[in-house]
């Protein structure tokens, strides 16, 4: 549903960096909650105000110790409220962040810390034993701050520093007055975190971002998508990831929002329930699973009586708008928790027919589009706003223009300064403020953007067609039989020489199950190459010809992905066919 391009965006309060931002929301959401959290199986808040308080005390412990403007802080832990306070403590005297992935391999991290030259690691007990080893081979390494009470080897006690003991120190500098932390005036316009990101195609460099570039970021979301502090967010993203951070830290704690962190994927709708959430960011696959679970209980209940309910749900919400829904499908709703209103996913193309499903059960469900480099959002759809098959609409002041060979290119405040340490990669995407994103794509007369996939992700057949690999992928994954799939070129295929598709499909083992139980017969290999063979050729009835998958080969074990579960393709393509080669 588009209405018009002159959609009014939301009033908002403007900030100019992270600092202000926390002044201002702990005075005007003192007591309400920051953070819900779990200790010792008990949940546990933070307000407003004390969490700004514990951000402050921390920056000074830090300030103490010598860690100052310019400095770099790493962060490797689970997601938790002492990360955005580790953060943010760095933040409000003009450090510099760099988030760590946590579940990179020891030599990538190594890597990473080595060439930012950051000198405090702030973790958590779970993972201290890898801390203590970096920093055993990393000389520039100084401080290991721990935000758990741990256990440490006593020949190594001296490298480990207790959140809690720099808190106090700080606490108590601040009350006396003593501490140059009270002074800092943040830059804006200065580096606040250089974000690791290797994305699908690998090799890895470091996105410089400012705190200018976050908050306009934030803002701007929240010109375009209403949250307030009446909601409660749960977060299962990884916060190393810009997405998690800006969109699911920062920019709740703009609004006042609560921010609860989900222990356990598998746990969602239970975790969902237990804080009551309201919204939730996440992935495409994360949704997918969600809505196979939904659709599984419709089945399992019949589709009639579901489309008698989504038919009455559908007059129902002429009159008494959402609600309606909302009310009939009230049970569901009990399970989200009562209170699940908004879901927004990123990362990749979201597959529209999951967002129609959601919307019919009286929950909005809105996909946006960005990348790290662009702090991160670019566009987003809108509550009352939206194209369900595009990727979103450009936020207030960000630009997009498509180049003569259909890559998307954006200008806007968000945009990074460039690749740390790494001039000819910034020049590579980085062309008169114009930041070059390596997406393919089109804006319609509405002003939408639209993707057709990852411009090094385009299979080039001999007959001059382009074939978007996104493209075949969201239509194999309708599959109620396909778990996740992969297309490219093929093992064999020498180079400047692909007559068809290939595809390399990962089978969804529990529809297999339930289709072997139902049918009464043993899975096997041919019954599973027989109906996946059917199934591609019913799915890709709806691409051209020149599209359509003609080959395939199966894999059991699921890809390897990045932080927001998008397959590294390099690892499945490149690797292959240099080995051929």
């Amino acid at each position: 549903m588009a209405k018009n391009r002159n959609y009014a965006w939301y009033e908002i309060a403007e900030i100019t960096d992270l600092r202000d931002m926390l002044e201002k929301s702990s005075s005007s959401f003192a007591r309400h909650k920051a953070f819900v959290f779990n200790t010792e199986g008990k949940q546990q808040t933070i307000n407003y105000r004390d969490f700004k308080d514990q951000v402050f005390a921390l920056g000074a412990g830090l300030c103490d110790v010598g860690f100052g403007p310019g400095r770099k802080a790493a962060i490797l832990s689970e997601s938790r409220w002492e990360w955005g306070l580790s953060f943010l403590a760095v933040a409000c005297g003009n450090g510099i962040n760099v988030p760590l992935d946590k579940d990179l391999k020891p030599r990538d991290l190594r890597f990473i810390l080595e060439e930012t030259d950051a000198d405090t690691l702030f973790t958590s007990a779970r993972y201290l034993d890898v801390a203590l080893d970096l920093r055993s081979h990393l000389p520039c390494l100084q401080y290991i701050v721990c935000f758990d009470q741990a256990k440490v080897p006593e020949e190594k006690t001296s490298a480990v520093i207790p959140a809690s003991e720099l808190i106090d120190r700080g606490s108590r500098l601040l009350k006396r007055g003593k501490s140059a932390f009270s002074q800092v005036r943040v830059d804006p316009h200065l580096p606040v975190s250089i974000v690791y990101t290797s994305g699908t195609m690998g090799t890895a460099k470091g996105v410089v971002l400012s705190q200018h570039n976050l908050v306009s970021n934030m803002m701007d979301m929240c010109r375009a998508v209403y949250i307030d502090e009446k909601d409660v967010i749960l977060s299962v993203l990884p916060l190393n990831h810009t997405y998690e951070s800006t969109c699911g830290l920062l920019t709740p704690l703009y609004r006042g929002c609560a921010i609860s962190y989900c222990e356990n994927l598998r746990q969602i709708a239970n975790q969902m329930n237990a804080v009551r959430a309201t919204a939730m960011l996440g992935v495409p696959l994360l949704f997918q699973a969600i809505h196979r679970k939904i659709m599984e209980g419709i089945r399992e209940k019949g589709t009639g009586k579901f489309n008698a309910a989504k038919t009455a749900a559908s007059f129902g919400s002429l009159i008494f708008g959402n609600s309606a829904r909302r009310l009939i499908f009230s049970a569901l709703h009990k399970k989200f928790g009562g209170r699940l209103r908004l879901l927004i996913s990123g990362g990749a193309a979201s597959d529209p027919e999951v967002a129609k499903l959601f919307r019919a059960l009286g929950i909005t469900f809105i996909q946006g589009y960005g990348l790290t480099e662009c702090s991160p959002i670019l566009a987003v759809n809108r509550p009352d706003y939206f194209k369900d098959e595009a990727a979103g609409f450009p936020l207030a002041s960000v630009e997009i223009r498509i180049a003569e060979d259909q890559e998307i290119c954006a200008r806007g405040p968000n945009i990074m300064s460039g690749y740390f340490q790494r001039p000819e990669a910034t020049a590579d995407v980085l062309n008169d403020g114009w930041f070059h994103t390596g997406d393919l794509g089109y804006l319609d007369d509405d002003g939408f953007v639209h993707i057709h996939g990852r411009k090094k992700a385009v299979i080039v057949l001999t007959n001059g067609k382009n074939v978007y690999a996104e493209e075949v992928e969201a239509c194999l994954n309708h599959s109620r039989f396909v778990l996740e799939s992969l297309a490219w070129e093929g093992p064999e295929t020498p180079a400047g020489k692909v007559e068809e598709v290939h595809a390399t499909i990962v089978p969804n083992r529990e529809e297999f199950d339930r289709y072997c139980k139902e049918a009464g017969v043993e899975l096997t290999d041919q019954l599973v190459e027989e109906i996946l063979k059917r199934e591609i050729r019913e799915q890709c009835t709806a691409l051209s010809p020149y599209k359509r998958v003609r080959k395939f080969t199966i894999r059991w074990e699921e890809f390897d992905k990045t932080t927001t579960r998008k397959i590294k393709r390099y690892l499945y393509t490149e690797k292959v066919k240099r080995t051929d080669g």
